[in-house]
């Protein structure tokens, strides 16, 4: 006979564990999305007032485009099971997802933070790059050899 006490111990670790290592992933993919999106808006010409800005400003994007990236994918998980769609209609749907939504949440998070400034060319700049290097670090992760 099982032991009912164990079982649900074991099932709460379980639990715990999974939550843990989501904080760890969620925490890792924000920090190199921090790395990298300081990078490309030095690149862009980004006007700041101190580098604290610049972290909140990433941050702000950054928990506020994570129900996007979760969205988008489900939108496109429904719309590939309910018709036949191809991987490049697949792609192309995405990119219209996210490009419009990145775009309204940058546009809004500059408007409401005071220290920052990014020209409208320099946010679709951003968006785009930070598009390319999501679409690039997704092919590495799921990439076989």
């Amino acid at each position: 006979m099982v032991n009912i006490k164990k079982e649900k111990i074991f099932i709460r670790l379980s639990i715990l564990s999974f939550i843990l290592y989501m904080i760890i992933m969620l925490a890792f993919e924000g920090i190199i999305y921090i790395i990298v999106g300081m990078g490309f808006l030095s690149f862009l010409g980004f006007t700041y007032k101190s580098y604290l800005s610049i972290l909140i400003f990433l941050v702000i994007c950054y928990i506020m485009l994570l129900p996007l990236k979760y969205y988008s994918t489900t939108l496109i998980a429904i719309f590939s099971s309910k018709s036949n769609i191809s991987y490049f209609q697949q792609r192309i749907i995405h990119f219209i997802l996210y490009t419009s939504f990145s775009s309204l949440i940058v546009g809004c998070v500059d408007y409401f933070l005071n220290n920052i400034s990014i020209p409208p060319a320099n946010q679709v700049l951003f968006i785009l790059l930070c598009y390319l290097f999501e679409t690039y670090s997704d092919s590495l992760i799921l990439y076989k050899k």
